[in-house]
Order: C-alpha cells, then structure tokens, then sequence
C-alpha cells in the first residue's frame, strides 16, 4: 500500500523552528509504525495559512498528483489539509476520484464512509474554519493596538530588527544602506545586483531583493 505523509505549518516562525512539523511528523511516524505502514514519502508546506487555497499549496497539489489506486494520505490533522471547508471538500473529491483515501491520525471521522463519519469529519471542517476567522479577528485586533501604541508591525524591512516594538538597526543595515546608496548613484538594478554579489557574496542577491530594499530606502540614514 502506498502512503503519502503531508505536514502543514501556517507561519514562517513554526517553519523555521521546525516545532509544528516535529510534531506532525512524530504522530503521522507513530501511528503508521502502529499500522505496519510504510511511509513512502513526506510532502510539507511551509508557511502557508490553512485558508489558502490550492494553487498556493504546492506539496499538498503534489501529494493529490501522486494518489493511485489504494493510497493512503496520511495527516496529524484533517485541518493540515485545509481549513477552508469548500478546498477540504475538494481535495477529498480528488483523492477518492483517484482511488485513494485520507486518513488522520487524530481519527476525525476517517476511519470509513459511514454517514456518521462523514458527518464527523464536516463538523470538525466547520470548527476548524470557525478557529480560523476568530485567529484573524484577533490577529487583526491585536495589530490595531500595535499600531495605535507606534510599534512597527510585521516583518521588518532587510537591514532592520524590531526590538520592543520600535524597528531599529539590524546586522544587515549597512548592506541595506549600501544598496540604497548605489542606486543615489544612478546604478540600476542589475548593477546593484552585481555589485552587492561581489561586496556581500555570502548573501543570496536578487532584483526583487533590491527592490524591497529601495522601498524602504526612507528608513535608511546614508549621510
């Protein structure tokens, strides 16, 4: 039998700290070693929010492609598939067209096709999509307040930290403050490109990186 594991994690900091995925990975390991199921591939999702839709969800588009006859996609979870219940509809119209079945490791109505279990596996869809819209609303509260009290919000730009709210100077700001004062100069993009890989050459360079970082050349003291 062949057995496709997806993981999900929604933010670039679960990502990065590999926390959310060593958790999915550990219980979708377990319960196919409880199975006797051997795992053939792993497929993950890296910052990437459970209410995007398909196209933005590469490794899962990927998993759905390699569904035959008898396979088995396994999750810790049914919301690492989506949580979004339209898309969760259509992935498991994808699968089963393909002959396959979802399975979760948290059982979640999937263990068959029961009117009970599908009915199971739609409440937990609905809540799941529910916790999503309340993790936006507060997400967006929260970011009112930051900005009502002057803190910076979201990412900082390249060459920039934010340290208790207030952006300041970062490890890369004279990398930042060198590009910006390339293109003063007249060079354009490609120039800097250029330039900075030979200045800077253990740093990945791009035209869309130098732009990002002219955008926010206001922020940047050259004098």
């Amino acid at each position: 039998m062949k057995v496709i594991a997806y993981l999900r994690v929604s933010t670039e900091q679960q990502a990065g700290s590999g926390l959310g995925l060593e958790a999915q990975r550990a219980s979708i390991e377990e319960y196919a070693t409880k199975n006797e199921w051997s795992i053939g591939e792993f497929l993950v999702d890296s910052g990437i929010s459970g209410t995007a839709s398909l196209e933005n969800r590469p490794s899962l588009v990927q998993a759905l492609g390699q569904v035959e006859e008898g396979t088995v996609l396994l999750v810790s979870k049914l919301d690492r598939l989506s949580r979004d219940p339209l898309v969760l509809l259509l992935v498991e119209d994808s699968v089963k067209k393909s002959g396959g079945r979802i399975v979760s490791t948290a059982g979640e109505g999937t263990d068959s096709e029961e009117p009970s279990q599908v009915l199971l596996r739609r409440i937990l869809s609905a809540v799941a999509e529910n916790e999503a819209k309340l993790v936006s609303i507060r997400t967006k509260a929260a970011l009112k307040a930051k900005q009502a009290r002057g803190e910076w919000v979201g990412r900082p730009p390249f060459g920039f930290t934010v340290i208790d709210g207030v952006l300041a100077k970062g490890d890369n700001y004279s990398m930042a403050s060198t590009v910006v004062s390339y293109r003063a100069s007249g060079f354009k993009l490609r120039e800097i490109v250029e330039r900075m890989e030979t200045m800077f050459p253990g740093e990945k360079w791009s035209i869309t990186k130098v732009s990002r970082i002219l955008r926010h050349s206001e922020l940047l003291d050259i004098n």
